[in-house]
């Protein structure tokens, strides 16, 4: 069957979807090309092309700092925000007790509250603690902006199991844990990664909440990108927000081709 000819409406839409599209990835595109100038200023289109940017941050020790700081953050916060979003959203699911959607609400407020005032806020609290240019504040800080992100993937998930094939299991003689383990985990599998998946996105990109928690032993990534994109203006800054797009795109594409986690995001 032969197709159709487009009408103007369909032209326009096409138009206008085409047009957001080169909005969105429009500035990942001029990231990326920019990140190969041969010059020494951040400019698009380069005078020319060379890998000699991506060689001095591979070959630079602040910068290797800052990613093994960035990637220990990330390996931190991931099992962390997993663990919490499993156990929490799971019971907001299957819990029936007083005060179940006001300790959701509580739970998923970090969405609705801006980031400078959770990092306003968590300077003050984590200042008390000693727990200031550390860590561990970084740990604490980042799985908490995470947390949120991690809970709705999980009850997203737990929504839409059957009660029944637990039920099931208990009647052939397995016990609460044993059922969790077995039964209700596995199939809870798909949400718990997309849990880790936020938590490790987020806390690689983490740069509002950081700023109040690091200090000048504890300089992320993306706050020595903000530094260098500040005051350095070279391509450095595009060249590591380059490789951090390329980590990302790679976990998000593997884990899409095993998991199907788009499916739960």
């Amino acid at each position: 069957m032969a197709d159709r000819p487009r009408t103007p409406g369909a032209w326009a839409l096409f138009a206008a979807v085409a047009l957001i599209l080169l909005f969105l990835v429009g500035p990942l595109v001029v990231v990326v090309v920019s990140s190969f100038s041969a010059t020494s200023s951040l400019a698009f289109p380069p005078e020319g092309y060379s890998l000699r940017w991506y060689e001095q941050v591979l070959t630079s020790r602040e910068w290797r700092v800052s990613f093994s700081l960035s990637f220990l953050l990330a390996a931190l916060a991931v099992p962390t925000v997993a663990v919490l979003s499993l156990l929490g959203g799971y019971g907001l699911v299957r819990g029936a007790f007083r005060g179940h959607g006001a300790i959701q609400a509580f739970l998923l407020s970090p969405l609705m509250v801006p980031e400078i005032m959770l990092g306003i806020g968590l300077l003050t609290y984590l200042q008390s603690w000693g727990l200031i240019n550390t860590i561990t504040g970084l740990w604490l800080a980042h799985s908490l902006v995470a947390l949120p992100f991690g809970l709705r993937a999980v009850i997203n998930v737990a929504t839409s199991l059957d009660p029944r094939v637990e039920a099931s299991a208990a009647s052939l003689g397995a016990g609460p844990v044993r059922v969790f383990l077995t039964v209700t985990v596995p199939q809870l599998l798909p949400g718990l990664v997309s849990a880790g998946v936020f938590a490790a996105v987020i806390s690689l990109g983490e740069v509002a909440v950081s700023t109040f928690i690091a200090g000048a032993n504890t300089t992320t990534v993306p706050l020595r990108v903000l530094s260098a994109a500040q005051f350095e203006l070279d391509p450095t800054a595009a060249v590591v927000s380059t490789l951090l797009m390329m980590i990302s795109a790679v976990v998000i594409l593997v884990l899409e081709r095993l998991l199907r986690v788009s499916d739960h995001l």
